[in-house]
């Protein structure tokens, strides 16, 4: 007798599967990010079109101007696409994440062929 017929089954959980509240947080966080990334972009935007970039520091805000400090204006623009891009690699990681622990699509398995002696 081979193992197949032998063996006992043993029990096995059902697979995880996520509740509607998971789910629907993990899509309300998705729509928080990009929201937040197409702000950040319409922002840079914003700021090379008309010239002037204000700092995103939580005390007094400064505006800088590409006429008048074209260095800090610089300066401020790149370390603003530089948070756009954080962003952005923080949100294509969790998409890949999210992808990753999804339950795998059930394909059927071959089926072994029988040695012949």
């Amino acid at each position: 007798m081979n193992q197949r017929k032998t063996r006992v089954p043993l029990p096995h959980p059902p697979p995880y599967r996520p509740s509607r509240v998971t789910y629907w947080l993990t899509v309300l966080v998705a729509v928080l990010i990009a929201f937040a990334i197409g702000a950040s972009i319409w922002m840079l935007i914003d700021s090379w079109i008309s010239g002037s970039i204000t700092t995103n520091n939580r005390g007094p805000r400064s505006t800088y101007t590409l006429a008048l400090q074209p260095r800090r204006f610089w300066f401020e623009f790149v370390w603003q696409s530089v948070g756009t891009v954080f962003l952005l690699a923080a949100g294509v990681f969790g998409l890949w994440i999210y992808r990753k622990v999804q339950e795998p699509l059930s394909t059927p398995k071959r089926k072994r062929r029988a040695k012949k002696t």
